[in-house]
């Protein structure tokens, strides 16, 4: 791959001979993983196929010859993200009816068009549409309320369009519209924003300061996206919005295999549903050697909360992966703890509940092909008022082949009877005497296929978990005989993703 992207991209206007190395997937060398090039002796290397590459001198100044191009004018790229995603039991009641099955199919694509060297614009638009292959037309939901299936329409999104200014060799740059914006483990942001950022990078730093809202213009060209609506269980809320937010990021990079950042983000809800949280952290996450990658995020919430409290909050996640690459599959294991934490006494003026930005999707990688919900595909919630253990186990049969199995085991910080932003309906800590902060447990199986039948861009995920609901989910009962309540009933998702 690394040979033909740098045969393309000098074969713009010059002569480039490569030849891919391919992989030995004979039955004895299927599933291995072939040393780096520095391991191998010299026989062993005068033996493989290697990319070769001769780039011409740069002629002197009035003498004819060929000029590397300095910039690519057009780029250009179109693909396919669909989903299927069935969610049973939302409310670990099995005596309720409230299963869901999505199809969304989806296609996709982007234009960059750099006409100089200090002007970049950026188009990608989306085209999808949600199927509700099962749903019901209304649910009972455990607080009372009653659940309404929303219309799911035909959408067009434009997903980014903005204009980047550069200026000072490429060290500043201006950019205003809409525009993607992820972190490296979905821990605080995964979303496109309307924005308008400067950006200015030194030496091995790189700053960051922008301001917007996730959706400041309506720019669905199939749909109305001037008014809310109800959010639902498979994605989340396109339309507009009142929410402000204002982000400072740093990030250097002076150190080999390893990024450190620190990040100041402010959120202003001016609708009054979310207050005015402000989250200060940092995070540092790297990959020493070829066996071993970890990561680090450190966050503090101050700013006020829905009802005006002051925040005074902490939560963090560490955890590291090891792979033994010289055994047969590549093994790897993967071992991590999070933590936000909960506010004890809700009835004074201070409010200690961690609470994330709102524009995360908490989707990591560990060890495999596929990214997946890192804090558990059924329950997936916010870190707030948790303490969630995990430890992961992956093979990867085929270099094109992942697979897997991921345990976390959830406890509450203090009782409460809900978890921040979890598609989970189920009410916790109802019944009187069996307050409870085990929270359960949840397994998840995921599966990762890339080139599937020998296309390249064809590729597939597979994400499927149980939820074993612990003693905080213990259900009330209407007889008065069962004063204790029962045992929740099991919650079960799945997910697929189909690449393309």
């Amino acid at each position: 791959m690394r040979s033909t992207a740098l045969a393309l991209g000098l074969g713009v206007r010059l002569s480039v001979v490569a030849a891919e190395v391919t992989h030995d997937e004979t039955p004895e060398r299927r599933g291995t993983v072939e040393p780096s090039i520095l391991d191998r002796t010299t026989s062993a290397v005068n033996r493989l196929h290697l990319a070769q590459f001769v780039i011409p001198k740069k002629p002197e100044k009035g003498a004819a010859g060929t000029q590397l191009p300095s910039r690519l004018t057009y780029q250009y790229g179109y693909g396919s993200e669909s989903d299927v995603v069935y969610r049973r039991n939302a409310d670990l009641d099995n005596r309720v009816r409230d299963d869901i099955l999505i199809l969304k199919p989806q296609l996709s694509g982007y234009i960059t068009y750099r006409p100089t060297d200090w002007l970049e614009a950026t188009l990608e638009m989306v085209f999808e549409r949600e199927i509700p292959a099962l749903e019901e037309e209304t649910v009972l939901l455990p607080n009372g309320e009653t659940q309404v299936a929303v219309k799911r329409q035909f959408s067009l999104l434009v997903d980014q369009a903005f204009l980047t200014f550069k200026a000072f060799s490429n060290g500043l740059q201006f950019t205003i519209g809409r525009r993607n914006y992820e972190d490296d483990r979905h821990w605080l942001y995964d979303t496109s924003m309307d924005i308008a950022s400067i950006a200015l990078k030194l030496w091995k730093f790189r700053v960051e300061a922008l301001a917007g809202r996730e959706i400041l213009v309506g720019l669905d060209l199939l749909k109305d996206q001037t008014s809310l609506e109800t959010r639902t269980t498979t994605a989340p809320d396109r339309e507009a919005d009142r929410v402000n937010t204002y982000m400072l990021l740093a990030e250097y990079r002076g150190i080999e295999d390893m990024k450190l950042s620190a990040f100041t983000i402010f959120r202003d809800d001016r609708a009054r549903q979310e207050g005015r949280p402000l989250l200060l952290g940092a995070h540092a996450h790297g990959m020493p050697s070829d066996e071993l990658s970890y990561w680090i995020e450190l966050g503090h919430v101050r700013g006020s909360d829905e009802v005006g409290r002051t925040l005074s909050a902490y939560g963090f996640d560490v955890g590291a992966t090891y792979r033994f690459t010289g055994l047969s599959l590549t093994p790897g294991i993967t071992v991590a703890y999070a933590f936000g934490s909960g506010d004890s006494n809700p009835g004074n003026a201070r409010s200690h509940e961690f609470r994330q930005t709102g524009l995360q999707s908490n989707e990591v990688k560990f060890a495999g092909l596929a990214k997946f919900k890192g804090y558990g595909e059924v329950i997936d919630p916010e870190l707030s008022n948790l303490k969630i253990l995990t430890a992961g186990l992956g093979i990867r049969p085929r270099q094109n082949m992942s697979i897997e199995l991921v345990y976390h085991h959830y406890w509450l910080h203090v009782l409460a009877n809900d978890l921040r932003n979890s598609p989970l309906t189920a009410i916790m800590n109802e019944v009187e005497g069996r307050q409870s902060k085990d929270v359960g447990s949840e397994l998840d199986l995921v599966l990762g296929f890339r080139n599937i039948f020998g296309v390249r861009r064809l590729g597939m995920d597979v994400r499927a978990g149980v939820f074993l609901p612990g003693e905080a989910f213990r259900i009330k009962e209407d007889e008065a005989a069962n004063a204790t309540g029962r045992h929740a009933d099991r919650g079960f998702t799945i997910f697929t993703k189909f690449w393309w």
